[in-house]
């Protein structure tokens, strides 16, 4: 895979604070939405709710989906793998309550494969994601799938909760003229962000269709895969390594 430039590479755009507290803003305005989807994905977790286990958030950002994993789980401890200054700042604070169940490793994925430190500081009993992935050009999420399910033991589980693109045009103009969550104006009425018109203009999230999801975690070697929840062009995919 050819290397990209620092200012092109995945995660990168997410160091200047404004975006950062533009976008906890706005998620923070779906926290009732997003809380269904993280109690499902929590359920989903391998082992059960009173055991230790060792999860990865892979570009966790300010970490909510890490929160999420540690509130459900309190024997668990999280790793959260993250590259933006800003977004960890918003992170560390948050993220204070856990004390030494929750840290920060700074470290990429834009070539395609966790980074050596996260390889090392496995074998994770699972690892998830939220909204990061897609940001990888289609050869790039394929290999981090793989390289993820390897970095899990036996028995693991991966969730990723990204974007699933509709197939045709047609869908996606559609999905698009839909409100995004209850209180929200339809997308048509409302003014893009700087942050979202940047990620209208990148093409290669739109080789992320449910379709390829599943078939890049069948080709990594999970097995029980499935996508466990949908709504337009949002998804939770996953699979257990067994």
């Amino acid at each position: 895979m050819t290397t990209a430039q620092p200012e092109e590479r995945a995660g990168y755009h997410w160091q200047e604070p404004d975006r950062v507290a533009e976008y906890v803003s706005r998620m923070d305005r779906q926290e009732q939405d997003r809380a269904v989807i993280f109690s499902l994905m929590t359920e989903l977790l391998p082992g059960k709710p009173g055991d230790g286990m060792l999860i990865l958030d892979v570009g966790s950002g300010y970490a909510p989906v890490a929160a999420a994993c540690l509130d459900a789980r309190p024997n668990a401890t999280a790793i959260a793998l993250d590259i933006s200054d800003a977004m960890m700042d918003v992170g560390r604070e948050r993220m204070a309550r856990f004390g030494d169940r929750f840290s920060y490793m700074v470290g990429d994925f834009a070539e395609g494969v966790l980074p050596p430190q996260a390889v090392a500081a496995g074998p994770f009993d699972a690892v998830v994601s939220a909204r990061a992935i897609h940001h990888l050009p289609a050869e790039g999420m394929k290999s981090l799938y793989a390289s993820i399910h390897a970095s899990l033991k036996s028995g693991g589980a991966f969730f990723n909760i990204d974007t699933a693109s509709p197939e045709t045009d047609f869908l996606r103009e559609k999905f698009r003229s839909v409100t995004r969550s209850p209180g929200d104006l339809p997308r048509a009425a409302t003014t893009r962000t700087p942050e979202q018109l940047a990620h209208d203009a990148m093409l290669h999230h739109r080789d992320a269709t449910l379709v390829r999801h599943i078939e890049w975690l069948k080709a990594a070697g999970f097995t029980s895969v499935d996508c466990f929840w949908k709504r337009l062009g949002q998804a939770m995919v996953g699979g257990f390594k067994t």
